[in-house]
């Protein structure tokens, strides 16, 4: 028997910003008052009602008629296949919109021109490196010609939005991996220094150097830049301490 889980009926849509109830969406006997299975459950500060949701008769009706179509194959067999298809589906868009991003910040290209339309000359280097991809994969060829240039509210992963949550997340990942490391190594030096950006807007970089624990080389990682108000040591010691104690 499946357990009755969070991850077996609760679903996030991105276009509403709201979370919902798969099986009362689909098989509660009578139109149910729940938010998860009418308008949407976005009430973040009263996650408790997604456990009484959960507890709920409606809901336990709902999932045990979930439970034996499933077990029966009948139409939620051909709803399951249809959700792994889409999920399939978005991996493997995330796949390679993730290269091209690795490819760009490896090599501190940048990303975005001045517009973000696809067959435009000024698209910039995201979309373009994306446009040349397409040249030679036909999955990638049939996504962009779909969703390439849907607007606003349609979901297509290849947004600049989508691109700045991309680069944090493996900003953490890579940040993560450099703090484990010196833990284990067990102790560091730090090197600060401030320049202005194009915006005339100094930032302060931070690098660490300490020796790595595998091969007893000396290592050196930037970490972040902070926004400088003023340049004297002071603010710089107060920049560092504070993200210190935000970060490490």
């Amino acid at each position: 028997m499946v357990r009755n889980t969070l991850e077996n009926w609760l679903l996030y849509s991105p276009s509403t910003g709201s979370v919902y109830c798969l099986v009362c969406k689909l098989f509660a006997y009578k139109p149910s008052t729940s938010r998860f299975a009418a308008d949407g459950f976005r009430d973040w500060r009263n996650t408790v009602l997604i456990e009484q949701h959960e507890n709920s008769t409606t809901h336990r009706d709902s999932m045990l008629t979930y439970l034996n179509r499933k077990q029966g194959f009948g139409l939620t067999q051909k709803l399951e296949e249809q959700i792994k298809g889409e999920r399939e589906y978005w991996q493997h868009v995330f796949q390679r919109v993730t290269a091209v991003i690795q490819t760009l910040a490896e090599r501190g290209l940048p990303f975005r021109g001045s517009n973000d339309t696809f067959e435009s000359l000024q698209n910039g280097n995201f979309l373009g490196l994306l446009e040349l991809v397409v040249q030679f994969d036909p999955f990638l060829a049939g996504h962009i010609s779909k969703y390439g240039n849907a607007g606003k509210g349609n979901p297509s992963y290849l947004s600049k939005t989508i691109c700045d949550e991309l680069i944090g997340l493996m900003s953490n990942k890579v940040r993560s991996a450099i703090v484990d490391e010196i833990s284990t190594a067990g102790s560091f030096s730090l090197s600060v220094d401030s320049t202005p950006d194009l915006s005339h807007i100094d930032q302060l970089s931070i690098a660490l150097r300490y020796v790595s624990p595998t091969d007893g080389k000396p290592v050196e990682r930037f970490i972040t830049f902070l926004n400088l108000k003023n340049h004297t040591g002071e603010e710089m010691a107060n920049q560092v301490h504070l993200w210190q104690n935000l970060k490490l």
